[in-house]
């Protein structure tokens, strides 16, 4: 198994009380809301990475402050930033999904393909290891799916009045 990047839909009393949850106490308690089935919740498997170097031209080990597509892959406000150790878990708060749902509407999915060699992934050391040696168009779906898959779960957070939180564990 590999690091799989999550997307969980909370409310503001949840998203508070996760604030103040340390690295192992957050991501448990991430897992028991998933498992539980009381917020919607969606993941993008191993992709992330991937989609974020076809989307910015970067790893996601290096987001992009104030960059909306960086943020829709890891987004805005980490948690546990003093704890070099701690997972990666990631909020977007509601009010910032509108930008980052008007940047992935604006996506010139076309250009960004005929841009894209998937051997570039290697120097970048993109996650997982050797998914540049994968088939271009078959990346290039599976990253279509995944941004349409956001992009529909960002606004129906949006409708709900949710907030996001982002996990890659």
């Amino acid at each position: 198994m590999g690091m799989i990047a999550g997307y969980l839909m909370v409310d503001e009393g949840t998203l508070d009380s996760l604030m103040d949850l340390k690295n192992e106490d957050l991501a448990n308690r991430i897992f028991e809301i998933e498992e539980s089935g009381e917020a919607e919740s969606m993941d993008i498997d191993k992709l992330w990475d991937a989609l974020h170097f076809f989307l910015t031209g970067v790893s996601a080990a290096d987001p992009i402050e104030e960059n909306k597509l960086s943020e829709a892959i890891v987004g805005v406000h980490g948690f546990n930033l003093d704890d070099e150790e701690a997972d990666f878990i990631a909020c977007i708060e509601q009010d910032e999904l509108h930008g980052i749902i008007e940047a992935l509407e604006k996506i010139d999915f076309e250009s960004l393909s005929e841009n894209f060699t998937p051997s570039n992934m290697k120097e970048y050391d993109v996650y997982p290891n050797g998914i540049w040696q994968e088939d271009k168009e078959l990346l290039l779906r599976e990253f279509r799916q995944a941004l349409a898959e956001l992009l529909a779960f960002y606004r129906k957070a949006v409708a709900m009045h949710r907030h996001v939180i982002v996990s890659i564990l």
